[in-house]
């Protein structure tokens, strides 16, 4: 273990010269899960006031902490690192990373006010610990090196939640009206502690009929309520009434922020509002009190800035930003807007936040292994819990000593995350036919041949070798080659770059079913197509699906189309739809497969099969943005339109009579 000496100032960074060095108010609500809030739909009004001031903030709709609990989670949002970058991964650990005030500087007065045993400053004594009752050893406990990059530190055990809010009024009382810029780190522990009897949580008569049954209104904090519920409390009446506690002390907390809101200048203020960590009432799951998993109930935080109208007048500051970000995030954004050149960091700056992205998680103090809300930790067995989330798939991994679990969720389709797609018990549908045109073999290794169900071995792939488009001049006439060598009736064109996720066989022939049983006789089918031209309206899309531009589903599904976009064209053998070998190029020809099942009778549809096309680029890297896919930035150029052109004027021609006609990125015919 670092010694005392190995401090965390020990840093090689001196912040330049500031333009306008705006206070810092970073305010971290231990334990506040986004799902318990109004603003992110939950049913309960339970923060009013903060709602209220959201007007002039921007709130991220899918921010997430890369650990659930606290001592990893606030070391990340201080450190802007993942747990293993800042080092305190379990409570023997020490900061092997500078905090925000270091970067700071000496110009700010820094000042940190906390309120968690995980956070504890080094100046408590051993002595006064093991007073509060620390079950762990308090000389491990006083060396994380909190006190490190501040200038004064207060730290209150959290028996005490309204002297934290007292310091905190004061030091921003104080204050007002001053040159000096300062930054303070604000933690409160009220809305984590909802097991104490305090009035503030027993106050549930706008969410109960009747008041908090004797033995929940003051437990043992932890798992063990939820596994040794007491005598006569069902578990759907202790669900509910902790549930109520819980959301009683975040009003009673919203009450209380709103106090030193209400003394801040956010003309001169860059105020974040944030949390560490969720909480979970899923005890039939397994899922409860926090620490352990890394599921969207411990991980999925609320984030919202305020940025004073100088810095609003720089940069795109949307009322609600979708797209996924981290707690990590906030260290390098608060840095960039203060001017700073930022390097090493492995968050993003969040008012440029890119449609893809993957977040990473990983935990090593606490395990939840089975569904019996029992949690081990570090002391009793080897941990690593990892997961990865690139909206909307999610990915876990979890080891106990030599034993490994994994888990996979589509969060679009399972946002609770309750159905592990990688279970058995799928009954397989009919064998598909997979034709695939290959020109980047290792395109097709990081997307196509990546997906499970090119993995499963029960379908059949027809790998078709088109290096530099040279042995086949035209997509059409390879794919009518294809067709005829296919074994199988249902037969899926599928492009190389597109990537099948986990479950998606099982959500193909559910949508598929569906389908014929409004349509037995359709004829072309894919994730998303276009609606035919409406004169004097916008093009109308309908599918699931991810491109480099973000994540899209227009629904209802499944939903008849003129044309489908040609990452994925489904035909039957038996009706007879054929491509056109004659079509010359590589365009075009989605939508003269339509019009050619049109000719024979057969409607097109978008089913609801998601799938995600461009997901990953030839060195296996997400495809962030739109600038980073070399394909997309060629399209419409003069180049590309070169070789559009004589398939766009061949399908012109060919279909006349149905003009005017469009695919997901052309029209004909429209004036």
């Amino acid at each position: 273990m670092p010694s005392p000496e190995d401090s965390s100032k020990q840093l090689s960074y001196s912040p330049g010269e500031r333009r306008h060095r705006f206070n810092v108010l970073l305010v971290v609500a231990d334990d506040l899960s986004a799902r318990h809030l109004p603003f992110y739909g939950y049913g309960r009004d339970t923060m009013p006031l903060l709602g209220n001031r959201l007007e002039g903030a921007t709130l991220f709709s899918d921010c997430h902490s890369p650990v659930g609990w606290t001592l990893p989670g606030c070391a990340s949002i201080i450190t802007g690192q993942l747990p293993e970058g800042h080092g305190l991964c379990d409570h023997n650990q020490r900061f092997r990373k500078p905090k925000l005030g270091d970067y700071l500087g000496d110009d700010y007065e820094r000042a940190g006010i906390t309120n968690n045993g995980n956070v504890v400053s080094d100046r408590i004594s051993s002595e006064y610990l093991e007073s509060l009752g620390f079950k762990r050893r308090p000389a491990k406990w006083r060396s994380f090196g909190w006190d490190d990059g501040f200038d004064s530190y207060e730290w209150v055990h959290r028996e005490d939640h309204d002297r934290p809010f007292e310091l905190a009024r004061d030091f921003l009382g104080k204050r007002q009206g001053s040159e000096s810029p300062w930054f303070l780190f604000f933690h409160s522990n009220l809305v984590h502690d909802y097991h104490m009897g305090r009035d503030y949580y027993l106050e549930t008569s706008d969410w109960l009929d009747a008041g908090i049954h004797p033995a929940l209104r003051d437990v043992r904090d932890g798992p063990d309520i939820w596994r040794e519920p007491p005598e006569g409390v069902g578990l759907e009446e202790q669900k509910r009434e902790l549930t109520a506690k819980y959301d009683s002390g975040i009003r009673s907390y919203d009450r209380r922020l709103e106090e030193i809101l209400g003394l801040v200048d956010f003309e001169e203020t860059i105020v974040v509002f944030m949390s560490d960590h969720g909480e979970s009432f899923e005890p039939e799951r397994g899922r409860v009190h926090h620490c352990g998993r890394l599921h969207g109930d411990l991980t999925h935080v609320p984030l919202a800035i305020w940025l004073p109208s100088v810095l609003q007048a720089h940069y795109e500051v949307p009322a609600r930003e979708t797209h996924a970000c981290s707690t990590v995030d906030v260290v390098p954004t608060i840095l960039t807007l203060l001017g700073d050149a930022v390097a090493g960091f492995p968050g993003r700056f969040l008012f440029d936040l890119p449609p893809h992205r993957r977040l990473c998680g990983e935990d090593r103090g606490y395990l939840y292994w089975n569904e019996d809300c029992v949690r081990e930790s570090y002391d009793t067995c080897s941990i690593e819990v990892r997961s990865e989330y690139a909206y909307p798939l999610k990915r876990i991994s979890v080891r106990r000593n030599d034993t490994t679990r994994d888990f996979s969720y589509n969060v679009a389709y399972d946002p609770l995350e309750h159905e592990n797609l990688l279970e058995e018990g799928f009954v397989a549908g009919e064998a598909i036919s997979f034709v695939v045109a290959v020109n980047d073999d290792e395109e097709l290794r990081n997307n196509f041949l990546a997906s499970p169900v090119a993995r499963a071995g029960r379908h059949e792939l027809l790998l078709v070798e088109n290096p530099g488009n040279s042995r086949y001049e035209s997509i059409s006439a390879l794919y009518s080659e294809a067709l005829t060598r296919a074994r199988n009736d249902l037969v899926l064109f599928v492009h190389q770059d597109l990537y099948l996720y986990d479950g998606w066989e099982k959500r193909f022939f559910c949508g598929l079913r569906e389908l014929e049983e409004l349509d037995p006789q359709w004829g072309v089918i894919g994730p998303v197509g276009a609606l035919g031209v409406i004169a004097g309206e916008k093009k109308q899309l309908r599918g699931h699906w991810s491109d480099p531009s973000g994540y899209h589903f227009e629904g209802p599904l499944p939903h008849e189309v003129e044309s489908l976009d040609e990452q994925l064209l489904g035909v039957r053998r038996r009706n007879g739809i054929e491509f056109d070998a004659e079509l010359p190029g590589f365009h075009c020809y989605g939508i003269d497969l339509s019009l050619a099942a049109r000719e024979r009778g057969h409607k097109s549809y978008a089913l609801d099969c998601y799938a995600w096309h461009k997901f990953k680029d030839s060195e296996g890297r997400l495809v962030e943005r739109r600038e980073r896919s070399s394909k997309i930035k060629r399209r419409w150029g003069e180049e590309f339109m070169r070789e559009f052109g004589p398939s766009a004027d061949y399908v012109e021609k060919k279909w006349q009579k149905y003009l005017p006609f469009q695919t997901t990125s052309w029209t004909w015919g429209a004036d």
